[in-house]
């Protein structure tokens, strides 16, 4: 292989890990190093702050850089707009949310299960040779590849949503409702039902993001009827459908309020 082919190939390999110009607060991401792959269980379905954020909610932030984010333009994601939506640990949205975001935006959908076989990195580094282009492991997170994605689709933002469906039991003596990750289990006309989720706003563009949780609706389980199980079940899931989908509709509104 001649130095030419060598040169090409490398250029390549930078642009398709979606390599972008660093700002002065990108720059003190060159020592840090992505985490050792995750093993196979249920937390490595999900997307974690890192791979939406890269190593920024740990990086020795300065007051300098605080005040640069704050001269920052706000975001703006206008309606009509094309979107792509990110549902964590789903291969899709569910239908109820991509109807929602229909409403208002132009949406396209992207896996939210990361991929942890291969960390997507690059560094550029030029010697004083231009024909030598060296392929560094460095800080390239999930986010910004699919930032990349989003270019070549001519996408203006990133909707990621994380969600997680939890059940709830009062407790007279410490007068307090203890709330645990639903996982199927039965319930009883005890438990309480709510719906939390952190939203995370990216601008293609820029980079810059914004993240938020609304406020969340809480509900009692329904009663089931006696000697009626399958009913009692299908009555639940209705029940759950039915908290979901008021979660996404008050979601997806503080969303349009915010950034239209």
């Amino acid at each position: 292989m001649n130095s030419r082919s060598a040169v090409f190939l490398c250029v390549v390999a930078f642009l398709l890990a979606g390599c972008a110009p660093r700002s002065s607060i990108d720059a003190k991401k060159t020592g840090a190093r992505a985490e050792n792959g995750v093993g196979k269980n249920a937390s490595a379905q999900q997307l974690t702050d890192r791979d939406i954020f890269g190593n920024e909610t740990t990086l020795a932030v300065s007051e300098e850089d605080i005040q640069a984010a704050l001269e920052e333009d706000e975001l703006r994601v206008p309606l009509n707009s094309p979107v792509i939506l990110v549902q964590s640990g789903s291969r899709a949205p569910e239908a109820i949310m991509q109807q929602e975001m229909s409403r208002y935006y132009t949406i396209a959908t992207f896996s939210g299960i990361p991929d942890r076989q291969k960390t997507v990195t690059c560094n550029k580094d030029k010697n004083k040779d231009e024909n030598q282009d060296v392929a560094a492991a460095e800080n390239m997170n999930w986010m910004q590849a699919l930032r990349y994605v989003a270019a070549k689709g001519h996408q203006k933002a990133i909707v990621v949503y994380q969600d997680t469906l939890q059940s709830g039991k009062y407790e007279a003596a410490t007068k307090n409702t203890v709330w645990s990750d639903y996982k199927n289990e039965k319930l009883t006309d005890s438990v309480s039902l709510r719906y939390l989720v952190r939203f995370t706003l990216v601008d293609v563009a820029t980079g810059g993001w914004a993240t938020w949780s609304p406020v969340n609706y809480e509900d009692k389980v329904l009663p089931p009827l006696p000697a009626k199980k399958n009913v009692a079940e299908t009555t639940t899931e209705q029940q759950i459908s039915q908290l979901k989908q008021r979660t996404y509709a008050s979601m997806v509104k503080d969303l349009v309020n915010r950034y239209q």
